[in-house]
């Protein structure tokens, strides 16, 4: 299986796999994902893995757990391409002396980049999704359509959620915007859980064609979205 829910039952991990993690508040509403930094032959739920990942900062050595995994078969060349991406990025952050947070991290877009005033491009800011979605560009794979107008709007509760870290961040307007969500939503912002579904596909479709996200996609596996009555 490209993507699964991991249970009791040991599955094996390999390199630069993603991972996601679930929201401690919302079941199966997956709250941040990452690409495993070793292969494994024997992974099981609740236990703790390795992985490569923006928290922020960038950890090159992190850990989380994985309620759900998803593959899309890489090969030897395309695990090069995404480790040279990750090193290329701390020395960008460390060239540019630039702070965690905001300083590296940013929600909408999922990467951004920063530039001198004369337009060369100084380091990149990610999302936990950005840097997953951009390392796998890097490695020719392209997971997602990332246009923000093709994107489903995501009210500031969902955010909450995803973001569970920064909740109460969130709810301060200067900062928000500093995170390139400025106003009071909903806003185009792609959710760690569009990952997964994005990878619970046959391996020639993840090769070949990006995934369109859809409400219900902030879980894995999807939910179909909730109906709204005439009066709401």
């Amino acid at each position: 299986m490209p993507a699964q829910r991991v249970g009791s039952s040991p599955i094996a991990i390999r390199q630069f796999d993603v991972v996601g993690q679930d929201a401690s508040n919302e079941l199966s509403f997956v709250g941040h994902v990452a690409l495993a930094a070793q292969e494994l032959e024997s992974y099981a739920s609740s236990a703790v893995l390795p992985v490569l990942h923006m928290r922020p900062p960038l950890e090159s050595l992190g850990e989380c757990r994985a309620n759900c995994v998803g593959s899309a078969g890489l090969t030897v060349d395309q695990q090069l391409q995404i480790k040279l991406f990750s090193e290329e990025l701390e020395s960008e952050f460390k060239a540019a002396q630039v702070g965690r947070f905001p300083g590296q991290y940013v929600i909408c877009p999922h990467v951004k980049e920063v530039r001198r005033d004369d337009q060369t491009v100084v380091y990149r800011r990610f999302s936990c999704v950005g840097f997953v979605l951009e390392a796998y560009r890097e490695a020719q794979i392209d997971v997602l359509v990332t246009d923000l107008e093709s994107l489903p709007p995501v009210g500031l509760d969902s955010l909450k959620t995803q973001y569970l870290a920064f909740a109460s961040i969130l709810d301060r307007p200067e900062a928000r915007e500093e995170l390139g969500i400025g106003g009071d939503g909903p806003w185009p912002v792609i959710l760690a859980g569009y990952v997964l579904n994005g990878l619970a596909r046959p391996e020639p479709d993840i090769r070949t064609t990006p995934y369109l996200a859809r409400p219900g996609d902030e879980f894995f596996p999807a939910r179909p979205p909730v109906a709204q009555g005439p009066d709401q």
